[in-house]
């Protein structure tokens, strides 16, 4: 109820091409599509993805689609801001857990007015330093990219097939193909002929 509500204010506010995170990323998908927002949410091109802290103990199937690492234009975001502030707000326990519910809602009210005062106030210096990073990381890692595509005869269409590839490598492991099939039962047959020898 509640994240579709933030993915209802997105679509009003930011519009096109948004990227949203969120701990269960792909399950949520399903939901967006099966939600009243599904229509916006395809029209304005918006996208669900698993933040990194979460994205490496979901299985492969769902890293291939939904990681931030597979999906063009993410950046150098790991959307892993609500984990932090989470990961502070635990700070405030030993404060108000034995306070009234007036004075833990005034404890906590202060926390949520100070962390929004702290991250509107280092903004800029936090866009700034990302956009530094960014071009040092475009830079340096283009010229060892291009250098070893040269090297090794690829080019840049190969990423896009070799990911589409992985995706549907994975989708397919565990299933066997008739081939796999034929031959194991090929081999099962040599088997019980050798030991009726």
């Amino acid at each position: 109820k509640y994240p579709l509500a933030v993915i209802s204010k997105v679509l009003k506010l930011l519009s096109e091409h948004s990227l949203a995170a969120y701990d269960i990323g792909c399950g949520f998908a399903s939901t967006i599509c099966t939600s009243s927002l599904r229509k916006a949410f395809k029209q304005q091109g918006c996208h669900i993805c698993v933040d990194a802290f979460h994205g490496y103990a979901h299985n492969y199937t769902c890293q291939t689609k939904n990681h931030l690492n597979g999906i063009q234009g993410a950046g150098i975001e790991d959307f892993g801001v609500i984990e932090r502030f989470f990961s502070a707000s635990n700070a405030l326990a030993p404060v108000i857990c034995y306070a009234t519910a007036y004075h833990c809602s005034i404890f906590l009210d202060l926390f949520f007015k100070q962390w929004d005062d702290d991250k509107y106030l280092n903004l800029a210096t936090m866009i700034y330093h990302n956009y530094k990073q960014s071009i040092n990381i475009i830079a340096s890692e283009s010229l060892a990219l291009d250098s070893a595509k040269v090297l090794l005869g690829i080019q840049d269409g190969d990423f896009e097939a070799w990911h589409q590839e992985e995706i549907e490598y994975i989708a397919c492991l565990g299933k066997e193909t008739k081939w796999d099939i034929h031959t194991m039962t090929y081999v099962e047959l040599l088997q019980k002929l050798r030991d009726m020898q």
